[in-house]
């Protein structure tokens, strides 16, 4: 009995070893924001952590348990050593690439992985489209030295002991089912009412150390088995949640500030990639990185308080679009049934008669926009098919100036009044783009910046080409961007404001002001706002808020499982693991906090519904 013992801890103890080497790979990996928590926090990230760890060993000391007791009634080691190695590879190989990957999706986006990102892998070149290919050759290397490395300790500690089985009485079978039904309390994580979740393992005030304590292939088969589990975040009695978001964004009916001179302009909406406030001079970020867009915001009406609803692309789209919040663990464009139920800005425009098109360099398949932009009634979708293959890169398709020449060529043979959607490429990672300007290095930033810099003069040689064209006079202009980007010259975490914070600029022959409007202001205003201008109903657009006829002040953001609000001088962050306050400013009254909390649940409430 004493061998299988210690076949049994050995076994135990090397699954233990690799979840507490992944954590330690996390946080070397993303070392820039492991340098910001002192170092007995970092310590503690294990400790605190020991209880996911001790989940997914659990998990594997049952298989364990149950291959023993195959083997005590079968009495044939091959047989046995079969069932460890081949139950060894089947985990050791996808929890290594998730051990990379999830460090390297973490720099990026700033959350622990779950299982949404799966959806990505049906398009696998657009899902790679970010990384250098050095950089894919960096991480598969790594994958495979992970494997390689816990392969040798596993024949070496674990083989050699499954080789020296005794044959033992089967009575102890009996045992072995005890010790099964007893795995359970490390898998749930003790003896109490409350069952692990992600949030169990937060002990900082700080996000990026409990972001460290968490075991990622634990959060990734979590997010698996309840991620078909829609489930509204709950803070009060439905009756109130309601009260509050009517008062919020339902003011009396008045007339807003004209800004827009003609009754029917055309209307051309450019949705800027990863363009945010601290590399934007106008918005109070690095000078001279964005000179174009500074110049048309000083020319323009500027909203110098507008934040991105969500993370990631699909959401700022479906709140730009359809004046839809982002969702905390979600984006509604990813369920076509869901999203058909949308009111759609570009629906509006078709009823009253205009031409609708939209211009991307990419594949609108990724993430389903497709169907989301198709369901938007879209005639004219130009999209990387409509590029030859070096017009852009290899990453993700045709370069901004090759897209806006497009633009601009197609334009001239537009039917007036027209609605048309540019969605540009190049800021997006991997930064590839075909200049380097002064803002030019090796390093991650930099390349950012000078990406950033090659959008923007793009758009300056379209915006001068186009103050030229027949139909400008009688045109709006509109730039906005999808979602912020958290890539700073240092370590951020995802809930700070400053990742929100976005560029909203109306232009145009038919704008007539040139103003700077501090009010709070999202993305998902725009529908609402630019309705009420044209004198067309908006009352579909619920979330939306027109702050140019006085409606309240105020800006909501979602990140993974968490969200942001913001509202006159204050401001928190919410994480929903762990049911608390992570970010915010030192007043911060009941007011403030009681309408995002109302907010967030009016919309998954809203999501859930659908």
């Amino acid at each position: 009995m004493k061998h299988y013992i210690h076949l049994y801890i050995r076994y135990l103890l090397f699954w233990l070893l690799f979840f507490e080497f992944s954590r330690i790979f996390f946080l070397v990996y993303n070392y820039a924001f492991t340098a910001t928590i002192p170092f007995p926090v970092v310590l503690q990230t294990f400790v605190s952590g020991f209880q996911h760890d001790m989940s997914m060993v659990g998990y594997a000391a049952a298989c364990a348990s149950l291959f023993i007791i195959i083997s005590i009634f079968c009495r044939n080691q091959r047989v046995t050593k079969g069932m460890f190695t081949m139950f060894t590879l089947v985990l050791l190989i996808p929890f290594s690439i998730l051990t990379v990957s999830d460090a390297e999706l973490y720099r990026n986006w700033g959350y622990r992985t779950e299982c949404s990102v799966l959806q990505y892998l049906t398009m696998p070149k657009e899902a790679l489209g970010s990384i250098p290919l050095w950089h894919l050759c960096a991480l598969l290397i790594a994958v495979c030295g992970i494997i390689a490395l816990f392969y040798f300790l596993y024949k070496k500690y674990i083989v050699s002991c499954i080789s020296s089985l005794p044959s033992i009485n089967r009575g102890y079978a009996g045992v072995w089912l005890a010790v099964i039904a007893l795995c359970i309390i490390p898998i749930r994580g003790g003896l109490g009412v409350a069952t692990l979740r992600s949030g169990s393992v937060y002990f900082s005030s700080l996000p990026f150390a409990n972001h460290a304590a968490i075991n990622d292939h634990w959060h990734f088969l979590y997010s698996f088995v309840y991620s078909k589990k829609e489930v509204a975040d709950v803070f009060m009695e439905q009756n109130e949640c309601d009260s509050i978001c009517d008062s919020l964004l339902h003011s009396e009916k008045r007339s807003p500030i004209r800004l827009i001179t003609a009754e029917r302009p055309n209307v051309l909406l450019f949705i800027l990639e990863s363009f945010t406030a601290p590399q934007i001079g106008c918005l109070g970020g690095v000078e001279g990185i964005t000179p174009n867009i500074d110049s048309i915001a000083k020319h323009g009406v500027l909203f110098a308080n507008c934040y991105g609803n969500g993370t990631k692309s699909e959401m700022g789209i479906a709140s730009i679009l359809s004046g839809y919040p982002a969702q905390p663990t979600t984006a509604i464009v990813k369920y076509t049934e869901k999203a058909e139920k949308l009111p759609y800005l570009s629906r509006i425009f078709d009823s009253l008669g205009y031409h609708l098109s939209l211009y991307h360099g990419g594949d609108i398949h990724f993430a389903n926009l497709n169907s989301y932009f198709y369901n938007g009634k879209f005639e004219k979708c130009i999209t990387i098919d409509d590029f030859e293959k070096n017009d852009g890169n290899a990453k993700w398709g045709a370069y901004d100036h090759v897209v806006f020449n497009r633009l601009l060529n197609d334009l001239r043979s537009e039917t007036e009044p027209f609605f048309s959607v540019c969605y540009t490429l190049s800021s997006h990672e991997p930064f590839d783009v075909p200049m380097k300007s002064s803002w030019y290095a090796s390093t991650y930033y930099s390349r950012f910046l000078n990406s950033l810099y090659y959008s923007d003069e793009c758009i300056g040689d379209f915006m001068k080409a186009a103050r030229n064209e027949p139909w400008w006079n009688n045109t709006v202009v509109i730039f906005i961007s999808d979602h912020g980007s958290r890539i700073t010259e240092t370590a951020e975490i995802v809930s700070t404001v400053d990742k929100f914070h976005i560029p909203m600029i109306w232009t145009g022959g038919a704008v007539a002001k040139d103003t700077v409007i501090s009010d709070f202001v999202a993305q998902c205003d725009l529908p609402m706002m630019l309705c009420n201008q044209l004198n067309v109903n908006s009352e579909q657009f619920y979330f939306s808020k027109d702050i140019l006829r006085g409606d309240n002040s105020f800006a909501f953001y979602a990140f993974n499982n968490g969200f942001g609000y913001l509202r006159g001088d204050q401001f928190f962050s919410w994480d929903n693991e762990s049911s608390e306050i992570i970010d915010r400013t030192e007043q911060l009254d009941d007011t403030t906090l009681a309408q995002g909390k109302a907010y967030l649940q009016k919309v998954t409430t809203d999501f859930c519904n659908k």
